[in-house]
């Protein structure tokens, strides 16, 4: 039952910061704001979304191996929907190595208190 609500959290956080954030924020933001706001996104939401998903990953690398390549998957999506074709794949691999990253750090954090 653990696992299953701590799945559930973590494909809510991944689906809400990596799809549904960005598409509202993408059709709502007027045209003088979307700079600054993508930027935010970029810089500042996605990568921390992609933290603390591997954090929370890390916890049960088993059964949780697949979070980071979701991730990825996520924002490559939204990115070919809404931005240039060849940008996605740059930021889709930064994202899914800073979720590697976090997740094995956790996950030997975890093991080594254990």
């Amino acid at each position: 039952m653990k696992r299953l609500v701590r799945g559930i959290i973590i494909i809510s956080i991944i689906t809400v910061f990596m799809l549904v954030v960005p598409l509202i924020t993408v059709n709502t933001v007027k045209a003088e704001a979307g700079m600054a706001v993508t930027l935010l996104l970029f810089f500042a939401v996605h990568p921390v979304v992609s933290a603390a998903v591997g954090i929370l990953a890390g916890k049960d690398i088993r059964f949780f191996w697949y979070s980071p390549i979701l991730v990825a998957g996520l924002f490559w999506i939204f990115a070919r929907i809404t931005y240039d074709p060849a940008f996605p794949i740059v930021y889709s691999i930064a994202y899914l190595i800073i979720s590697v990253l976090s997740m094995l750090i956790t996950w030997l954090i975890t093991k080594k208190t254990a």
